[in-house]
């Protein structure tokens, strides 16, 4: 198991928090020395799964020069119809700006899909308008 340098990367969610404080409190020590040579101990397949069922929500990130361009595009071309095409878009952006999982909707045609779209919409015309200011 390869020990990480603590307050180098962000946690993703709480089981980087936990291994932190195991770090921290020498716990994950006290565990590797008692784990026999060569077996795993299984912290690494908790720490992920933590990680995913309860993620850290972390802030926006800033707009990339493309990510500008294709949104201001789109906010220029955009009406109350938004193709399969620029929902696939939004999700993309909406997940790489947002640090959040890749979302594809199921179904394009539901009222839940289009709420979920218009939400979405809403939040990167936030960020949009922070990268215009």
């Amino acid at each position: 198991m390869a020990k990480q340098t603590r307050g180098k990367r962000k946690p993703k969610g709480l089981g980087d928090v936990i291994e932190n404080i195991t770090e921290a409190t020498g716990i994950k020590t006290v565990v590797e020395a008692f784990t026999p040579e060569g077996k795993d101990c299984g912290c690494d397949k908790r720490k992920e799964k933590l990680n995913k069922l309860f993620p850290i929500k972390n802030k926006a990130n800033c707009f990339t020069k493309e990510q500008h361009d294709t949104w201001k595009l789109f906010k220029e071309v955009r009406t109350i119809r938004i193709s399969h095409e620029q929902i696939l878009m939004i999700c993309e952006l909406y997940s790489n700006i947002f640090n959040l999982p890749y979302w594809k909707p199921s179904c394009f045609a539901c009222s839940g899909t289009a709420r979920t779209i218009g939400t979405m919409i809403d939040k990167l015309d936030v960020v949009y308008n922070t990268y215009e200011n």
